[in-house]
């Protein structure tokens, strides 16, 4: 185990926490480097682009989203300005949040046959839901989302109808599906096996 101190001056606080060693490369470096890669193409920039952004040299920005390169706080601080984001936030450990099935609410309001269950959604304005449906059954029509938000449909087991106003769209097994939101519609099962799905709603 390798102890790893990150100072975050602008909050005067720090970050400790223990990592791991995998093939003599540093977790907490590779773990900041994908997070800025990842806001880094959130907000379509360039290595160049950033680099000049922040300060830094284009080499020195791709040594650090890939792990090589351990980060000043003052390079963390002009990646974090650059990026538009906390700097505590890019270098926090890595969290996993676990609720527990029995905590997970299950309704059985929203049609005949049919089971929601509303999952942690792991942002605002987001929400992640899985339904199973009874065979032969459907929900009740839901009223359209707010204006300009989209669905995901995947289908996890047997088949799903989405019905809108003006047509039926039959998913499968392993089927994806993105739809507008801001549309009534609902969900049903064709099929004489049960049919579960997740949907997504942002």
């Amino acid at each position: 185990m390798k102890r790893v101190l990150w100072q975050n001056s602008l909050y005067y606080s720090r970050i400790i926490y223990d990592v791991t060693m995998a093939n003599t490369e540093d977790l907490g470096a590779r773990v900041f480097g994908a997070r800025i890669r990842a806001r880094r193409k959130y907000n379509d920039f360039t290595l160049n682009e950033l680099a000049v952004r922040a300060g830094i040299s284009r080499a020195a920005l791709s040594k650090i989203e890939r792990g090589e390169q351990d980060t000043s706080v003052s390079n963390a601080m002009g990646l974090s300005r650059a990026l538009g984001v906390d700097v505590g936030e890019l270098l926090a450990p890595p969290e996993v949040f676990i609720t527990p099935s029995h905590s997970i609410p299950a309704h059985s309001a929203y049609g005949r046959g049919t089971l929601r269950r509303d999952l942690p959604a792991p942002q605002e304005n987001m929400e992640v839901v899985h339904y199973r449906l009874d065979p032969h059954c459907e929900t009740a029509s839901f009223a359209a989302h707010r204006s300009g938000s989209r669905e995901t449909f995947f289908v996890l087991a047997g088949a799903i109808e989405i019905v809108t106003i003006d047509r039926r769209t039959t998913l499968r097994v392993g089927d994806c599906a993105q739809a507008p939101g801001d549309v009534p519609h609902q969900l049903s099962n064709p099929g004489d096996e049960p049919a579960e799905l997740m949907l997504i709603i942002v």
